[in-house]
C-alpha cells in the first residue's frame, strides 16, 4: 500500500512540473500524453487514479495542449475518453494538493 501511495504522489508531483515548466503549445503536447500513458500504469488498487482532475487542470491550464489532444483524439481511444473527462477546476486542484502535500508530511 506504501509503495501505491507513494507512486501515485510522485506522479502527482511530476505532473504539476509538466504544467510548471511546459509551455502551452504544440510541441508539449507529447510530452503530457507520454506523461498520461505512464500515470494510467499506476498501480493504485485501493484508490482510484485521480485521472479527471489531471485532464480538468490540462484543460485549464494548458488549453492549447488541450485541444491538441482532441484533435490528436480522432484516432486515439484513450484520448478520446480521457480528454472527455472534467470536473470544477478548484476542487481538482485542491484533491490534487492534497495527494501532493500528502508525500511532503510523510518525508
Amino acid at each position: 500500500m506504501r509503495r501505491e501511495t507513494n507512486e501515485l504522489q510522485v506522479n502527482v508531483e511530476k505532473f504539476f512540473l509538466l504544467l510548471q515548466n511546459y509551455p502551452d503549445d504544440f510541441d508539449s503536447t507529447l510530452v503530457f500524453v507520454r506523461f498520461l500513458r505512464s500515470f494510467l500504469r499506476t498501480d493504485a488498487r485501493k484508490k482510484a487514479l485521480p485521472t479527471v482532475e489531471l485532464m480538468t487542470l490540462i484543460k485549464e491550464h494548458k488549453p492549447n495542449i488541450f485541444y491538441t489532444m482532441r484533435k490528436l483524439s480522432e484516432k486515439d481511444d484513450m484520448l478520446a475518453f480521457l480528454t472527455g473527462l472534467s470536473m470544477d477546476p478548484q476542487e481538482a486542484e485542491s484533491r490534487l494538493q492534497s495527494i501532493h502535500e500528502s508525500k511532503l508530511v510523510g518525508q
